[in-house]
């Protein structure tokens, strides 16, 4: 049949009547759309089958309500088994099929008891490119080509790739992902050397949409410079009494590139040094680096790095700016006296740990039962922690007998910066009983402190009915381990003590396979009781692609926020950090985090990250960034965006689209 003739293959029909006191409810169908000739309707054909009796309540409706015009009802037909057919025809002016998506034919005897089919328009693909990172192009032999299909409706689409018109081998396409609106999204890659892409020849994503016709999107390699500043450490800053500012840039010839630096908006040559590009692997990074002092990066200006290839190219630009760091309180703890300690000593020491604090000025002083101490105090030099922050442990040595005695020895601590004073006191108190052994148990270090501190912490978590005087220690591979401990006191929650441990060591140690063991002991412990923990085998490692796809006109111009979408694919193992920054600003809100999801046939991982933002955000030109960081690689990948540059330049995209609506055959 043609165009839309099945709006005249019903005809008046032949009526038979045929009672029955059994009610038999139809299935209901809804036919594709259809273009009327005078391309100002739509036609839509409902078909209500195998029902009885013959009077039968039959309506449309949209999302917004039933509809009440437009429909033509075609007399019911008697079949061979008794039963009866009807159609119901439905015409949609345009303007109202542009307005709606989904379309409702209900059919039944009783309004609780109607069987209902949805039809859903037809909507066209959106596809947006997505090509290798320099980082990928300069480190790697082989990379990826992605095409993100997004927002087609019904799911039926077919998917090729070409090169300078050839179809190509190897596509992988994932299983499409519906929306909450009845769309879907997918994204179609194409593996390849990294070598055929910078030969700049031209790919071409395909995407076939049965209801909607042909899209496809041209890709082209076209090099760009990445310029990336990383910011003077905390531990150059208190010890060196420095400030060194590193830019980054990556291209394919380094030996090209011209660094200049500005700050507060004037150049500077004084303290600028280029390094002779180094090479690990095919990795060709470039570096300038600039040093200033502790007093000029404090006091906020801006610092920029421009790097250009050549007098005729237009340079890239990285800026930053030192954030003030805000006065952290300090943690204080107040060690007891090892039990081995009072047993077989004349002496015995307290020990108050204080961490945590910024800036690193604190006064301590001890009491016993309220009277100051000044003899037999000492201290240990103030150490500057991985997270920028400071600890100190200062002492009180004093006889047993006079721990013994039953006074009450207090530290106190005060850190002005942050206006704070605490006091912890500790009194020798023999442990009655011990009907239970404790609970022990061990967890590993976040991935995020992993790659943004180059610290893991392993925390022990104990929990007993009462664990006054209970002592929680480190070994590493069987060795005692003081260093980097941090331990709460007993808490109580839940009607039980809580005692929290962590073990914080560099990254690298953990990432070595050394094993952790928490031991907790005890004088109501016959034996101490101990946990251990390594890094986990996770097998060939495999370097994250990350893409940053922008928000979509519709979103931007209909809807209350503006979505940008991070999407990081074929790394392994799991573990893996992705954060967002809007300008220099790392954001805290409006994120959220998709699981990872694993593709068994070839074991890479994939996640997806969003930020929601307002639409004023995105207009105003903010730049907004995803940060990536993986155990595969050594230093975060960053993909930015803002609304001037959303459009992907490493690309010339050509997008084809045929009529919405094609005839029915």
């Amino acid at each position: 049949m043609e165009q839309c003739d099945y709006l005249y293959y019903w005809g008046a029909g032949t009526s038979l009547t045929v009672t029955s006191d059994i009610k038999t409810l139809p299935s209901v169908h809804i036919t594709s759309s259809c273009n009327t000739e005078s391309g100002q309707e739509i036609s839509i054909l409902c078909l209500v089958k195998d029902y009885q009796p013959q009077i039968i309540s039959q309506t449309w409706s949209t999302s917004s309500g039933d509809i009440t015009t437009g429909i033509t009802k075609y007399p019911p037909v008697l079949g061979q088994n008794n039963k009866y057919t009807m159609s119901s025809l439905l015409r949609v002016p345009a303007a109202d099929w542009n307005r709606n998506t989904v379309y409702y034919c209900k059919a039944g005897y009783k309004p609780d008891n109607m069987v209902i089919t949805t039809f859903q328009k037809p909507q066209a693909p959106q596809l947006i490119p997505l090509v290798p990172s320099p980082e990928v192009l300069h480190n790697q032999t082989t990379a990826v080509l992605g095409c993100m299909i997004s927002g087609f409706s019904p799911d039926n689409i077919t998917v090729s790739w070409k090169k300078a018109g050839v179809n190509q081998a190897g596509v992988v396409v994932l299983p499409s992902t519906p929306r909450t609106n009845g769309r879907f999204d997918t994204v179609a890659y194409l593996p390849l050397r990294v070598e055929e892409w910078i030969n700049k020849q031209e790919y071409t994503c395909e995407v076939t949409h049965v209801p909607s016709g042909i899209s496809r999107i041209k890709m082209r390699y076209q090099e760009v410079l990445s310029v990336f500043i990383l910011t003077p450490g905390m531990k150059e800053i208190w010890i060196n009494k420095t400030a060194t500012l590193v830019c980054s840039v990556f291209c394919s010839d380094p030996s090209q590139v011209h660094f200049t630096w500005k700050v507060g908006g004037k150049e500077r040559s004084e303290g600028v040094v280029t390094r002779t590009p180094s090479h690990e692997g095919t990795r060709n990074p470039v570096i300038s680096e600039l040093r200033t002092s502790v007093e000029e990066w404090t006091s906020g200006v801006e610092f920029v790095c421009f790097a250009q290839r050549s007098s005729s190219s237009s340079p890239m630009s990285a800026r930053t700016n030192y954030n003030k760091v805000e006065p952290k309180k300090p943690a204080v703890r107040l060690l007891l006296p090892a039990q081995e300690e009072t047993k077989r000593s004349h002496k015995v020491t307290l020990e108050c740990v204080v961490s945590g604090f910024y800036p690193d000025l604190i006064n301590v002083t001890w009491s016993k039962d309220g009277a100051l101490i000044s003899n037999n105090t000492s201290a240990a030099p103030t150490a500057l922690e991985q997270g920028g922050t400071f600890s100190a442990s200062h002492f009180l040595t004093m006889s047993t007998e006079d721990w013994k005695s039953g006074s009450r020895f207090n530290c106190t601590v005060h850190h002005r910066a942050s206006n704070t004073i605490i006091t912890k006191d500790a009194k020798n108190i023999q442990d009655e009983c011990s009907d239970t052994r404790p609970s022990v148990t061990l967890s590993k270090p976040s991935f995020e402190e992993i790659w943004i501190n180059k610290t893991a912490t392993i925390l022990c978590k104990v929990v007993h009915s009462d664990l006054e005087g209970f002592r929680v220690t480190w070994q590493v591979n069987g060795m005692k381990r003081e260093d980097g401990v941090t331990t709460r006191g007993a808490e109580r929650i839940g009607g039980a003590d809580t005692i929290t441990s962590g073990l914080t060591v560099p990254a690298a140690e953990w990432d070595s396979g050394a094993l952790y063991t928490c031991v907790v002991e005890d004088k109501s412990l016959p034996t101490p009781e101990s946990r251990s923990l390594e890094k986990p085998t996770d097998g060939v490692e495999s370097r994250p692609q990350v893409y940053l796809l922008p928000p979509s006109l519709d979103e931007v111009e209909t809807d209350e926020t503006a979505t940008l979408t991070c999407l990081v694919t074929r790394f392994s193992p799991e573990d893996i950090y992705v954060a967002w920054m809007a300008n220099d600003t790392l954001l805290k809100t409006g994120i959220v985090n998709q699981p990872v999801t694993k593709d068994t046939r070839n074991g890479w991982n994939t996640m997806t990250s969003q930020l929601k933002v307002s639409p004023e955000e995105w207009n105003s030109g903010t730049t907004f960034s995803c940060v990536v960081g993986h155990g595969s690689i050594t230093t975060s990948l960053f993909r930015s965006i803002n609304k001037s540059h959303s459009k992907p330049t490493l690309v010339n995209v050509s997008l084809v689209l045929t009529d919405s609506f094609k005839s029915c055959v």
